[in-house]
């Protein structure tokens, strides 16, 4: 008996390498825009809108993602794409209000600083998240 792979093996192995890449990159991407983002403060919001440009790329990643998945099983792949769309779709949506503020629209100036309110919490809790996550590799390294 040997260890040979099958063509088909072979073909979902590299499938797999393929998608590892695409993840790795939007991963990249996304500790990019969230390293931009928590630099925002109230006094800079309109800060934000410049990772427009990473949330088209980020966009684009997980168009060419979505086509890659075939290699997992369905609700795998459905549980990868959910969570790349959830934070495009929670960074769009946080990049448009700023926006929208920026462009002076008619809005209450109650519900304006509501809204900033809740877009300083964002970042906030952001920054929070990040140093988190940095205490922890942080510990990490050091039980190695």
């Amino acid at each position: 008996m040997t260890n040979e792979m099958t063509p088909e093996q072979r073909q979902t192995g590299r499938a797999l390498a393929q998608l590892q890449k695409r993840i790795g990159r939007m991963h990249a991407l996304r500790d990019k825009m969230n390293a931009g983002l928590a630099r925002v403060t109230e006094a800079n919001l309109d800060l934000a809108l410049t990772q427009k440009k990473n949330l088209r790329a980020l966009s684009a990643e997980y168009n060419a993602l979505a086509q890659e998945v075939h290699c997992l099983p369905p609700l795998d792949a459905a549980a990868v794409l959910e969570d790349e769309y959830n934070y495009i779709l929670t960074i769009g949506n946080i990049i448009e209000t700023t926006r929208e503020l920026k462009k002076r629209s008619k809005i209450d100036d109650d519900v304006r600083e509501s809204i900033t309110s809740g877009l300083v919490q964002f970042y906030e809790g952001l920054r929070g998240e990040l140093a988190r996550a940095a205490y922890q590799k942080e510990q990490q390294h050091k039980q190695q």
